[in-house]
């Protein structure tokens, strides 16, 4: 393999794209013979059901899941581009824990903004039920709303490296980030402006939560996308990795057992 080869250039990108790519197609050949829904439930989408009644790998698994072709096409063609410009700068394993960081975060309000409109008396009982200790309470239309919400795709993940970049930029100044903000701009405008225009379900709460999270590491950590690869970094990558093996490797498991006759 040369070593001026995209994967391996980037790595940690060429993964992220493998593992997307991977899925999507195991979604199309199965699609064939079950409804496309069931197959993003029962694959590992983020489902306020499902997690509230403890499947919580779906946060993870539910990022390397997609809807239509266009769906993973531009959330990879941002991946693409973020990832080369990134990965380099921030070192593989500092840009896999940070991109699985945002990932989940951006998960975690997916799947926590529905709850919002639940009866709860406190912010501990809203998290007693996000955790799944308490049942839903509220309008059936509020219940409805959590237990039925549905979401997939790595869109968060991607707004939290914008964000990264954006807040970055803001605070140090740093030139070499400004054709990066320029080119991921108008892909903001169209997930945030444009599709919803057409009636096309985005998910903003996702998209928040990985921007945030992306963020508040621009905001706190001096020199982030410069700092070179150390230890520290390497041992969150390799725990941050096994979590994801975990739980990719739970969803098509479910889903096998579900489809398949596994036992």
């Amino acid at each position: 393999m040369s070593r001026n080869s995209y994967t391996s250039l980037y790595p940690v990108t060429s993964f992220l794209l493998l593992l997307n790519g991977g899925f999507f197609a195991l979604q199309v050949i199965t699609e064939r013979s079950i409804d496309p829904g069931t197959v993003l439930l029962d694959l590992g989408a983020i489902h306020g059901r499902s997690i509230h009644n403890g499947e919580p790998w779906r946060l993870i698994s539910g990022t390397f899941l997609h809807g239509p072709w266009w769906h993973i096409a531009v959330n990879c063609m941002a991946l693409h581009s973020l990832g080369r410009f990134l990965e380099p700068l921030l070192s593989k394993s500092k840009f896999f824990s940070i991109y699985m960081l945002r990932a989940l975060g951006g998960s975690i309000a997916s799947y926590s903004w529905p709850a919002l409109e639940l009866r709860t008396e406190s912010l501990s009982d809203l998290v007693s039920v996000l955790l799944g200790q308490q049942p839903p309470t509220g309008s059936p239309e509020a219940v409805g709303n959590f237990v039925h919400h549905m979401s997939v795709g790595c869109s968060g993940a991607v707004f939290g490296l914008f964000g990264l970049i954006l807040v970055y930029f803001i605070k140090q100044r740093h030139p070499g980030l400004r054709p990066m903000l320029a080119q991921f701009f108008p892909l903001f405008i169209l997930f945030a402006f444009v599709f919803p225009m057409f009636g096309i379900h985005i998910d903003h709460a996702a998209h928040i939560g990985g921007f945030v999270i992306g963020g508040i590491c621009g905001l706190t950590v001096a020199n982030y996308a410069t700092s070179e690869t150390s230890l520290r970094w390497r041992i969150p990558a390799g725990l941050t990795g096994l979590l994801m093996i975990a739980c990719l490797a739970m969803a098509v498991f479910s889903f096998g057992s579900k489809h398949w006759g596994w036992n």
